[in-house]
C-alpha cells in the first residue's frame, strides 16, 4: 500500500512538471552568461569521510557503506582505512571475469 501511494504521488509530480509550459519557465527563470558568472573556488571541496565517519557508529556498518559506494561507482568493493573510504582499483567486470570467465 505504501509503495502504492508512492508511486501514485511521484506520477503526480512528474505529470505537474511537464504540464508548465516552457514559455512561462523562461520568464520565471534570469537566464545569464555562465561564462561569465562569478565561481567560487571553495564551493567544489568534497569530503570523502561520510560513509565511514558518519555511518561507524555501528561498528561494521561503515565498512558496508563504503564498500556499497563502491560497487555504485563500477569498482569490486571497498573498506574504510582511517575513516576514508578507499575503492578497490580493480571494476567490477573485471573481477566477474576473472571468477567466472
Amino acid at each position: 500500500m505504501k509503495f502504492l501511494i508512492i508511486a501514485v504521488f511521484s506520477a503526480m509530480v512528474v505529470s505537474a512538471a511537464l504540464s508548465l509550459p516552457l514559455d512561462e519557465l523562461e520568464d520565471l527563470v534570469d537566464v545569464q552568461d555562465w561564462d561569465e558568472a562569478a565561481v567560487d573556488d571553495n564551493a567544489g571541496i568534497r569530503q570523502r569521510r561520510v560513509t565511514c565517519d558518519l555511518l561507524s557508529f555501528g561498528g561494521k556498518v561503515g565498512d558496508s557503506a563504503c564498500a556499497a559506494n563502491c560497487l555504485s561507482m563500477g569498482k569490486a568493493g571497498g573498506s574504510c582505512n582511517r575513516g576514508v573510504c578507499q575503492c578497490r582499483k580493480t571494476t567490477f567486470a573485471d573481477l566477474w571475469n576473472k571468477r567466472f570467465g
